[in-house]
């Protein structure tokens, strides 16, 4: 499990075709999932093994996200309120911060974008 801060705005890529943003609408968060289309994404209840590897004093927010066959994508929230992403996926596929990532992969022809409330 690959943890990574991001703010409210900010996206994770996974692999080369799956960008992640966290979103705030109201008070409510949500994270917009930009995905090839075809490229199944639903929500999956969260196991205590996931659970048990965060740190003390860290709450999920919401339900985990499923990305694709082996990509699971889970916001939470440190005690100082600051927001992760909680990602499991494969070790041989890259996650970049957004800013860090140098592709030009996610042009809107190519991408069908999705909105989740957690």
């Amino acid at each position: 499990m690959l943890i990574v801060g991001r703010e409210i705005g900010q996206s994770v890529i996974i692999g080369e075709a799956v960008k992640v943003t966290v979103l705030q609408l109201g008070s409510k968060l949500r994270i917009a999932i930009d995905a090839p289309k075809g490229f199944p994404i639903t929500q999956v209840k969260q196991n205590e093994i996931g659970k048990s590897k965060l740190k003390k004093g860290a709450r999920i927010i919401g339900a985990t996200t499923q990305i694709g066959e082996y990509i699971k994508v889970t916001v939470i929230q440190t005690e100082t309120g600051l927001l992760r992403f909680a990602i499991d996926a494969p070790r041989e596929v890259n996650i970049y911060r957004e800013e860090l990532y140098k592709g030009d992969l996610f042009k809107e022809n190519q991408i069908v974008q999705r909105s989740l409330v957690i």
